[in-house]
Order: C-alpha cells, then structure tokens, then sequence
C-alpha cells in the first residue's frame, strides 16, 4: 500500500502552528503533499473532519497487552507495539529495566529490528539502590566503563537512552561512553543533590528520566534533581497518569517551560508496563509480580510499578491538567521526543519528506486510525 500510495482526505492538519484543514498525499512511505491535493488512482482514507497529526513516539515503554520487553520474545514484542500502534504511537523506545547483563542483552536482540521499535532505553543497571523504585536492586551495577561495554558490545547501534544514578562513585564517567556509541545520557533512579544533578547535566548529561519519580523532591531547601532539571537545557519526561505525579505538579512544570520558551523539552512517557490494555489482576514488570487495579500498577509492597497509561490518554490528561491547547500537547508526544533522538524532521511532524507516521485523531482525541510509513497499522 505504502508503494500504491494513500490520500488522507478531509483531514484537520495539526501543525506547531495550529489547526487548518487539508489532504496529505503518501508516497513511498513518506508525505508527498499537504493541503489540498488531486491525486485520482490514490487509494483514500477519508477522514471525515478528524485531527491528522504525526504518529505519537514513546521514549519509555516496558511492555503492553500481557507482554514484557524485558522476556526477550520478538513476538512478544510485536504484540506491545501492535498495542500501543491502537493508541496512536507510531514508534517507542523498548525499555529494558535493571536485571542479570546477559538477560537485559537477550531483551535487546529480541527487539533489534522490530517495525516500530526506533531502538532501546536501557533503565539501569547503574542506578541507586535509595531510590529502586518497582525495580530490582539485585540487578544493579556499580558505574563502570568496562560494565557498560560489556552490557552494550555488539549493540552500540540499538541502544538510544542510557538513564544512570550520577551521585555513584564512577558514573560520571559513563556519560562519555553513553556518548561514544550515540546515545543520549540521562539521569534517573536517584539520589542526587541539587549541585550533584547540577554537575552531570553540566557534564553531559542531558535526558531526565520520568521526571518528579525515583527521584528526590523538590525542597526550598534542596531542591534536589528535579530543581537541577527544571533550570537546565535537558529534556524531560513526564508520566502524565495523575498518579505518578499530582496534575498540579503537571500544570507547574508546564507553566514553568512555557514560560521559559522550554516546552520543547518536555515528553510526555507512557512507562508501561505489561498490564497496559488489560484486565485488573496479576501481571509482570520487568520479571517481578505487580497487581493491576484501579489503572494503578503497584507492587506488593503498595509501590508503584510502571503504569497502565497509553500516549493518547497522556495527550488528553496533559490538555485537562495544564490547559494546554492541542498542538502544544501533541508536541511533546511527537516533535519534542523525535528532537530528543535527533530524529526530528523525519518523524515527529506533519512535512512533505518526512516519514509518513501518522494518527487520526476523533473530536475527543480518542484514536481513529494509525498510520506507519504509508501502511495502516490500526482502524
């Protein structure tokens, strides 16, 4: 179909800018045209008046619809990103949390070359053990070049996000092998001060993970990692499910970017796990037994463990807690994550050239149908 071409008629192109009415023509994969286009022996969708934005991506994606990245299945695999293709996102990064290296490296072959998978966010293993999370300490690292090396050797290509605690002795000297294989170092799982945050961004660092979660809070006295993050030039993400973090705290960091001119760097995260799509019961993160309930994932223990969240949701509650207009909201689900990659250009936006990655979008931002380099994945 993607060679046979698709004409999107009728649609409400959602631009930076704002909202105009217009067709996108797709070639080969990428958008020929937008505006209004004749394209006669082009097969067509119509849209019927609904949104046309570009394809969602997700930096932060454990799993989905049962399934786990971290059980180093490509079919599974293929599952969670068919699920979330439901959903609106178009492309994710697979998260693969802290466990024994040669696991985590399994996770990452299953999923090299998966449509829709742009790579791996490697969440550990060099985090803190204070601020674990839902994740195991047991398969946590001291910071170390020669560790990292051997964890990543032979897949220096798929690996795109590496988050690391910068407060452990060593980890600072991560950021320059993260570097060296083109990945983008970002700061999670930790216990770091303010000037302890403040010197890894300085030093290279530049991501921070699921901002305001396993992480210190911000104090007037020490206002610790998110403090140091909200005042840098990192990008952020923000797990926006009204349970990771309060809507306020979404409204606060909003207000405070946009403020700034900063909004580009925030993204909004799905950290989903495999209990996203299903039933209330038992499920897995990342090889642990978590509880579904309510649309909270939690451990035995009461502590949060990933999320049940898709993008499109994130999209809607980001709209309702912050008062976002709606092409502000779907920026940080689109352009700001493919800036994030240095991606942008290519996906992430409505422009003739770039990646046909696209989602119809209902008056009520719920997902009418899901567009991925020409082909429909979802209507």
């Amino acid at each position: 179909m993607a060679r046979a071409g698709l004409l999107i008629r009728g649609a409400r192109l959602v631009f930076p800018s704002g909202v105009r009415d217009g067709d996108c023509l797709v070639r080969e994969g990428r958008i020929a045209a937008l505006g209004e286009v004749r394209a006669p022996e082009t097969r067509v969708l119509d849209a019927a008046g609904r949104y046309l934005a570009p394809g969602f991506l997700d930096l932060h994606v454990h799993g989905g619809a049962g399934a786990d990245f971290a059980d180093g299945d490509p079919e599974a695999a293929q599952a969670i990103v068919r699920f979330h293709a439901e959903h609106g996102t178009t492309g994710l990064l697979a998260t693969i949390a802290s466990g024994p290296v040669e696991r985590m490296r399994t996770a990452i072959a299953a999923v090299a070359g998966v449509p829709g998978i742009l790579g791996v966010h490697l969440e550990g293993p060099f985090l803190n053990p204070e601020k674990a999370g839902a994740l195991d300490p047991q398969g946590f690292l001291p910071p170390s070049r020669e560790a990292f090396r051997r964890l990543v050797a032979g897949f220096e290509s798929e690996i795109k996000v590496v988050t690391f605690a910068p407060e452990l002795p060593g980890a600072l000297d991560l950021v320059a092998e993260i570097q060296g294989i083109g990945a983008v170092p970002a700061i999670g799982h930790t216990a770091a001060t303010y000037e302890q945050a403040s010197t890894a961004l300085r030093h290279g660092a530049r991501h921070v993970t699921h901002l305001g979660n396993a992480m210190g809070g911000l104090h007037h006295r020490g206002p610790g990692c998110v403090g140091a993050a909200l005042l840098s030039a990192a990008s952020l993400e923000l797990i926006c499910d009204g349970v990771h973090v309060h809507p306020a705290f979404v409204h606060l960091v909003v207000e405070f970017l946009r403020g700034r001119g900063d909004l580009h760097r925030l993204c909004l995260v799905t950290d989903a796990t495999s209990a996203a799509g299903m039933p209330d019961g038992g499920w897995r993160f990342a090889n642990r037994k978590v509880q579904l309930h309510h649309g909270e994932v939690r451990l035995a223990d009461g502590t949060l463990a990933g999320s049940a969240l898709t993008l499109d949701r994130a999209v809607r509650n980001a709209i309702r807690f912050a008062n976002l207009p709606l092409e502000d909201a779907l920026s940080l689900v689109t352009a700001n994550p493919a800036h994030v990659l240095g991606i942008g250009g290519e996906r992430g936006t409505l422009a003739v050239g770039a990646m046909a990655d696209l989602v119809l979008l209902d008056p009520d931002l719920t997902v009418g149908a899901t567009v991925r380099a020409g082909e429909i994945l979802f209507s």
